[in-house]
């Protein structure tokens, strides 16, 4: 209650993902974060949105971990559409969350691929007739 009335508040500390932020670092031959940070406040008005939006994708990966599955960028955006309103700002949100975390998109189990993408050896039968992936070519 004491912070509320110091209008501190609830924050997160976000690594800044800003090109001039990025360092490249030849003996890893990789391109790492710099120290710069940002904070995203829940008691300001400008950033309690994308705070709250923060937290969302938070949750939604947490789900995700613990049921042991993977989604895509899309069907991430797809489970709370009104909050995100568009892909590019739940996408921006979640590389903020796999930066703060400190790991990749894909340690998340969250994939880029398009839906129905099929990768192996595969063939099945849907409806009475045969699916045979290996036979398929880009696009079916």
């Amino acid at each position: 209650q004491q912070v509320l009335l110091k209008h501190e508040g609830f924050s997160l500390d976000i690594p800044s993902r800003a090109a001039s932020n990025q360092i490249y670092v030849k003996d890893w031959d990789r391109i790492v974060l710099g120290g710069k940070r940002s904070t995203r406040s829940f008691l300001n008005v400008k950033e309690s949105r994308k705070s709250t939006i923060t937290l969302r994708v938070m949750q939604l990966l947490h789900a995700v971990l613990a049921k042991r599955i993977h989604i895509t960028k899309r069907d991430l955006f797809y489970t709370d559409v009104k909050l995100f309103v568009d892909q590019a700002e739940s996408d921006g949100v979640l590389d903020d969350v796999a930066t703060m975390i400190g790991c990749t998109r894909s340690n998340l189990h969250v994939v880029a691929s398009d839906k129905g993408l099929v990768v192996g050896r595969v063939s099945f039968i849907e409806d009475g007739d045969p699916i045979d992936c290996t036979r398929m070519g880009v696009g079916g």
